[in-house]
């Protein structure tokens, strides 16, 4: 496995004297580079030991969010939650959103009177 340490960008363009001041570094799944937010990125941040990493997935039409903790080199998760639920973060600071209002769309009207 090869190793991303030292000043300069990484191999993904992140800039490693800047990763290693973060304390969490997030990632939008975008749906032609998977493999680069799922996999290359996450290793890259925990070579950095950013503390925390923030997976944000929107590619299915059910956002998701999922929280990893830094733990012996390898992020762990620490919270997650899928649209209609609330995603909830307590370190490295407090925050908490439903998944679904990450999308910039108007849920559908639900009037029990009409019909079709």
């Amino acid at each position: 496995m090869a190793r991303w340490v030292g000043g300069g960008c990484g191999p993904l363009g992140v800039d490693a004297q800047a990763a290693r001041q973060a304390v969490l570094l997030g990632e939008i799944v975008s749906p032609g580079d998977r493999r680069k937010d799922v996999i290359d990125r996450p290793r890259e941040y925990a070579a950095a030991e950013v503390p925390f990493f923030l997976r944000v997935d929107l590619r299915n039409r059910v956002p998701a969010m999922a929280l990893y903790e830094l733990t012996d080199g390898e992020y762990r998760p620490v919270s997650a939650a899928a649209a209609g639920t609330t995603f909830v973060m307590r370190e490295p600071f407090e925050f908490r959103v439903d998944p679904a209002d990450l999308l910039d769309e108007e849920a559908p009207s639900e009037d029990p009177d009409t019909e079709g």
